[in-house]
């Protein structure tokens, strides 16, 4: 099934049910993925809507989306999610699957609330004109305190780790992942930043070593737990 296929089936699935939020969120990534590769936006063009599953960033927008993050633990997703990378024709046999739903909008950027009203829907009799706010004088702008060594340290690692991504990255590009990966850990191990082992574990999954992948991927997560402020950043 390719994406003009998808569109026409969540169509029918529309005309037939127009309640369907599930037909409704499966329409709106069908459609965004139509856009996107006439755009020349996909990964892989000549991969239509499968194209989408072989953007580079896909483990690092999985794992920082506590949506999707938990899938990457899941092995039998996990291999599910590389029949598609192999051959992007066959997303068509796991587009029935919702948690495939759920990682396209990820990936495409469209929050699926399934149902939810959007936070900006509220009764127009219950909203009021807001009321004029008295002026405030403007408050002096505090001086910008040193940084401490703490926060210095904090910077240098932070700079030694994509330094070490960086150098990982290069050799990512060039298919050479046992590299990448020996780069990825050196960023790691300078500064406890989850995005390295997310570049680790999409190293792994592009070596083959599914396992590895899915430890990685565990860590990853259990790290996001531990360093919530991080994730949050990570989220954006």
């Amino acid at each position: 099934m390719n994406a003009v296929a998808a569109h026409d089936a969540y169509e029918e699935a529309l005309n037939l049910e127009p309640g369907n939020d599930q037909a409704k969120s499966g329409f709106a990534a069908v459609k965004r993925a139509i856009d996107a590769e006439v755009k020349g936006d996909t990964a892989d063009p000549s991969g239509g809507i499968g194209g989408i599953f072989n953007d580079p960033q896909l483990f690092q927008k999985l794992a920082s989306n506590p949506k999707t993050s938990p899938l990457l633990a899941d092995g039998e997703f996990m291999a599910k999610l590389q029949r598609v990378k192999e051959n992007p024709n066959s997303v068509g046999q796991e587009i029935q699957d919702p948690r495939f739903l759920q990682v396209m909008s990820v990936l495409l950027g469209i929050d699926m609330n399934f149902g939810g009203p959007p936070e900006s829907a509220a009764p127009e009799a219950q909203q009021e004109a807001p009321k004029p706010q008295p002026k405030k004088e403007p408050e002096p702008e505090p001086e910008p305190e040193p940084q401490d060594e703490e926060a210095l340290a904090k910077k240098k690692a932070q700079e030694a780790g994509d330094a070490e991504k960086k150098i990982g990255n290069d050799f990512y590009k060039k298919r050479q992942f046992d590299e990448a990966i020996e780069h990825y850990n050196k960023a790691w191990e300078a500064n406890k930043d989850v995005t390295y082992l997310n570049n680790i574990g999409a190293a792994k999954f592009e070596k083959g070593d599914y396992q590895g992948t899915i430890e990685t991927c565990q860590e990853a997560i259990m790290e996001g737990r531990e360093y919530r402020a991080d994730f949050k950043v990570l989220a954006k």
